[in-house]
């Protein structure tokens, strides 16, 4: 069951890699380029810092499970503001969100993933180290 799992999503992650690096992804009026981080070298031994653009960024750190499959972290911080902002905290605060997605996936399987609002293409490799 779940290598048919991994399998559909393997295959419809597949369908949504297109050929060009330069992909665009239309959201709200406005347009959000695809950040291409490529084969990404992940081991037990640490994180990996990774780039989100515009000055973000985000620690991704991979443990590997049976079937050659990765469970991958990803964890971004980010600036709350107006609406996110909890009750009862004053206006202009300065507060940071710290967000952390957790993935079963396929290793060495091209995967689209939208993190920290943008959305990412790669190909995880875990490597014994």
């Amino acid at each position: 069951m779940i290598k048919s799992v991994a399998l559909i999503f393997a295959a419809s992650s597949l369908l949504l890699v297109g050929c060009s690096k330069s992909s665009q992804i239309p959201k709200a009026g406005k347009t959000t380029k695809l950040i291409d981080w490529g084969i990404v070298e992940l081991s037990a031994s640490g994180p990996k810092h990774l780039s989100l653009g515009e000055g973000r960024d985000c620690t991704v750190t991979a443990i590997s499970l049976a079937g050659g499959n990765l469970e991958i972290k990803i964890e971004t911080k980010e600036k709350l503001a107006g609406a996110e902002m909890p009750p009862g905290v004053p206006a202009g605060t300065p507060m940071m969100s710290t967000k952390t997605q957790t993935m079963t996936v396929p290793s060495n399987v091209e995967l689209i993933v939208s993190v920290g609002q943008r959305p990412v293409r790669f190909t995880p490799k875990f490597t014994a180290q």
